[in-house]
């Protein structure tokens, strides 16, 4: 299934990420995207697997979880349509941090490392443009995950 270019554009045009970047620029970055679909439970990818590509959600919703053996999950959120996961794979040669998996039927665009970092070669402005947001996202979630982290210690203080 190929998605519409105007639907690719919209739903980009839609992230933080990408604001500063221009129509014609975005529509030329969403052609390196490539659409996958998912069913309900399917695993989109495994905590340790390489990682090389990130994800928009089109439609439907994804699960971030952590895995404590075969039959062991615990979700850490639900992402929903515009969302972005895998993000950590642009930046870095390691493994996933976590799984994937599609809490309902869902639709992504996906974009692998190796696209990414030669469209961000050719366009060195875009490129910076998109890396700062990125920084600014990752930085975020970090903020976000120290407070719960901290809300964690000082709850386990009065156990």
């Amino acid at each position: 299934m190929k998605l519409n270019p105007d639907f690719i554009l919209a739903l980009l045009r839609n992230l933080d990420i990408f604001e500063d970047m221009s129509d014609p620029d975005l529509v030329t970055f969403g052609n390196f995207f490539k659409d996958r679909i998912f069913v309900q439970n399917e695993v989109i990818f495994h905590e340790g697997e390489p990682g090389n590509s990130m994800m928009v959600i089109a439609s439907g919703e994804v699960r971030v979880s952590q895995t404590h053996g075969p039959n062991s999950e615990e979700a850490l959120m639900i992402l929903k349509k515009g969302d972005i996961f895998g993000e950590m794979a642009l930046l870095e040669d390691l493994p996933r941090s976590a799984t994937v998996i599609a809490h309902s039927n869902a639709i992504t665009l996906e974009i692998s490392r190796i696209d990414f970092l030669n469209y961000i070669e050719k366009e060195p402005r875009n490129g910076i443009k998109i890396l700062l947001k990125l920084g600014k996202t990752l930085s975020s979630r970090l903020r976000e995950t120290n407070a719960k982290l901290k809300a964690f210690v000082t709850f386990s203080q009065w156990l």
